[in-house]
């Protein structure tokens, strides 16, 4: 009995090892793009420094090389400035008939329409790849994007010292304890979202542009947060992806962020392979192995961020304690923002109200 429990067991453990080895093997389609990516032999990777950082990028790519059994070669341009910056610089090398900067480009919604508008990233079955792992709800404009990690953008960081409470709601900050000691950014950042219908409205957030502009004491970038840990502020809002105050706050700075319930978002980055790549192979490899496990624990340890729908996502958790305290996320995908009408406008007449202008 004790030998055919064991000779039970042996196969069974046999029959596990085997179905594990063929989960890691390469999907067909995967496999090609790893024996095309090698041919293409290097990847050329530029964007702002902010994004993964060169340690992250260069963790990625020996990640990719290690994982894939590749050796390419690689460059990363740290390309500081804006992604709208990054972005126009990929078009006017494609309207010139130049290759791409980079061989991958990371932008948000209204990055991926303009590049779907302009036609300049290629479709990729990006579900081929890695099935299971990436899903269909993951994949946006008809296979141009795919999500890399989800922001919180919208949120009130604070000052946890000098704050007069933790703030439950926009409208809080227009309570007179707030008055002349907060700082927003100057390109209103996330007001075009609360415009919207699914939010407040035009009416409602012109109106509370208005009154929020003279509750303001400056203004200053989103990741310039640490003038809020110094004091010199006591809170921001909006804030851009709602994680730029993490780093600081685990450095000892008394910073915190609250999701107002009022504006409830959460957002995506996305990653896109550019018409012009001169390695485009080597670019789809390295999203493929930015959303494994692996990629996406490398993308939290140096950014703070990963895509909250896997499993084992930090992100998960951030949001689902945003959640006990009775926040509930809308989801802005790029599908949304396609339905939304000029949004851009009512952007344009709340920067000039929040500059004083």
């Amino acid at each position: 009995m004790r030998l055919r429990l064991a000779l039970l067991a042996a196969l069974l453990a046999a029959a596990a090892t085997a179905q594990a080895a063929r989960a890691a093997e390469p999907s067909p389609a995967l496999n090609q793009v790893i024996k095309d990516a090698q041919k293409e032999g290097r990847l050329d990777l530029s964007w702002l420094p902010s994004f993964f950082g060169a340690d992250g990028v260069a963790e990625l790519v020996k990640g990719m090389n290690a994982t894939f059994g590749t050796n390419l070669a690689y460059s990363f341009t740290p390309d500081p400035g804006s992604v709208p910056r990054n972005l126009n610089k990929i078009l006017v090398a494609a309207q010139a008939h130049q290759p791409s900067p980079s061989d991958v480009f990371i932008g948000t919604t209204n990055h991926v329409l303009i590049m779907e508008k302009r036609q300049a990233a290629i479709p990729v079955d990006w579900t081929a790849l890695l099935p299971g792992r990436i899903t269909d709800k993951m994949v946006e404009a008809s296979n141009l994007a795919v999500r890399i990690y989800t922001t919180l953008p919208g949120g009130i960081i604070y000052n946890t010292k000098l704050a007069p409470e933790r703030p439950q709601t926009l409208a809080d900050l227009l309570k007179p304890e707030w008055k002349g000691k907060i700082a927003t950014n100057p390109y209103a950042a996330s007001f075009d979202n609360l415009a919207s219908d699914d939010f407040w409205g035009p009416d409602k957030t012109l109106d509370f542009a208005q009154k929020f502009s003279k509750q303001i004491g400056g203004l200053i970038g989103c990741p310039d947060v640490e003038r809020v840990a110094s004091g010199e502020f006591i809170a921001f809002a909006m804030a851009c992806s709602g994680r730029e105050w993490v780093k600081l706050k685990r450095e000892g700075a008394p910073l915190d962020m609250a999701v107002p319930k009022d504006y409830a978002a959460q957002r995506y980055y996305y990653l896109m392979i550019p018409k012009n790549a001169s390695h485009p192979n080597a670019g789809k490899l390295f999203v493929a192995y930015a959303l494994t496990s692996a990629g996406q624990k490398i993308i939290w340890n140096h950014d703070d961020y990963d895509l909250h729908t896997f499993p084992d996502s930090g992100m998960a958790q951030v949001m689902a304690g945003y959640e006990k305290e009775g926040v509930k996320f809308k989801e802005l995908s790029v599908t949304w923002l396609e339905k939304q009408k000029d949004l851009r406008t009512l952007q344009e007449r709340i920067i000039k109200i929040l500059r004083g202008s």
